[in-house]
């Protein structure tokens, strides 16, 4: 079995077609995804934060944010939601059995996350659309904001997955990125109003770094020389992400098979 066809078991049957065969539970997704950036929109205009000498315009600021946003806080309990799922219907140990290596188990897992995480970007980009917002994308800077930002994804997801192999229940890492990339990431008001001692904590997430790149890219057409302050720190967490996360993945599947707790929930 080829890489194509593993990517269509995992993506097309295992995550679209589960996923739309649950028709209430798509449009309540759906609604998820659309209703903050109403919240946000309504919240701007009655407190005048297009009027904020750091925001030029706040709805472009906050819907970037909140397209973007969601693969940091979402698509990081995908992998793990999973695997936890796995554990509780007793499935997990016939998928660790499965002609796949572990490492490429959670891969392949992580990938569904990352694309139902961009048609709802893709969503929030369009209502932005027809909120009055004017993209002005520079391609290449975009692409390679987005790339990196996903490659720290990546490497958050298998964090968070390892962690759930090991605690079993609780999972700290999602919880902490849902927090995090809400208040800390700079998704619908600058981090320059943060305490500094809170400035210093969302430095250290990717989000921070690829909103402000996307931000550029894609309302003012920055090209990638002009983003570089922001280029360079996204990339450096994206290694430092998914190493973190390689290591921890292959230290969980080995202390689970070594204590013969796979089946353990």
């Amino acid at each position: 079995m080829g890489v194509i066809d593993r990517l269509y078991g995992f993506v097309v049957i295992r995550g679209w077609k589960m996923w739309i065969s649950y028709k209430t539970q798509v449009a309540l997704t759906m609604i998820n995804w659309v209703i903050p950036v109403f919240i946000y929109f309504f919240i701007g205009i009655t407190l005048g934060f297009g009027k904020l000498s750091a925001i030029k315009n706040y709805t472009a600021f906050m819907v970037i944010g909140t397209a973007f946003q969601g693969y940091f806080s979402a698509s990081v309990t995908t992998l793990a939601g999973r695997i936890r799922n796995e554990e509780l219907i007793g499935t997990l140990e016939y998928l660790i059995a499965s002609p796949l290596r572990p490492m490429a188990l959670m891969m392949y897992n992580t990938v569904w996350g990352l694309i139902i995480n961009s048609i709802s970007a893709l969503l929030v980009l369009l209502i932005g659309l027809g909120l009055g917002i004017t993209y002005r994308a520079n391609l290449l800077s975009s692409i390679v904001f987005l790339i990196l930002y996903l490659a720290s994804i990546i490497g958050l997801n298998l964090i968070a997955g390892a962690v759930v192999l090991i605690v079993k229940q609780g999972n700290p890492i999602a919880l902490f990125t849902s927090v995090a990339s809400n208040l800390l990431g700079g998704v619908v008001f600058p981090i320059s109003v943060l305490p500094t001692w809170l400035q210093y904590i969302s430095y250290s997430l990717s989000l921070t770094w690829a909103l402000s790149g996307l931000r550029g890219a894609m309302l003012y057409g920055y090209s990638i020389p002009k983003l570089l302050n922001y280029l360079w720190p996204l990339a450096v967490l994206a290694v430092i992400y998914i190493v973190i996360g390689v290591a921890l993945s292959s230290y969980a599947f080995m202390k689970i098979l070594k204590e013969g707790s796979v089946h353990m929930y």
